[in-house]
């Protein structure tokens, strides 16, 4: 239809959920796209890079699996529902699972001390 209308059709988002897959929406105009432009907008890895993947957190650890959609604030008979977070980062930190709060942690632990002779 946009074809026959001569319409251009601008899109913005995220492509990609928490796992690295896309959304099936984002699949479909990627497929279809004449054009595919990536807009940086200032979204930046805690360390200071360019943030290109989403970060899902539950508790404080970030996690690579589970439902796309979670609702967060219905208790579970079980167990308490986790306290779900989403932060972005560089695709080095999302690849080990590096978030900010655990660089922190680990940058507490500090060097080893040294052997003494």
């Amino acid at each position: 239809m946009t074809d026959e209308l001569q319409l251009d059709v601008f899109c913005f988002g995220i492509l990609t959920d928490f796992r690295t897959v896309l959304f099936p929406g984002s699949a479909r105009l990627v497929e279809l796209a004449d054009q595919v432009r990536t807009l940086q907008v200032e979204a930046l890895c805690w360390c200071g890079k360019k943030a290109t993947h989403n970060a899902r957190t539950e508790n404080g650890e970030m996690v690579v699996e589970g439902e796309v959609i979670v609702v967060g604030d219905v208790d579970s008979l079980d167990e308490p529902a986790p306290e779900v977070g989403y932060e972005v980062l560089c695709r080095q930190h999302h690849r080990r699972r590096l978030t900010a709060s655990r660089a922190r942690a680990v940058e507490r632990i500090g060097e080893p001390l040294p052997f003494l002779d």
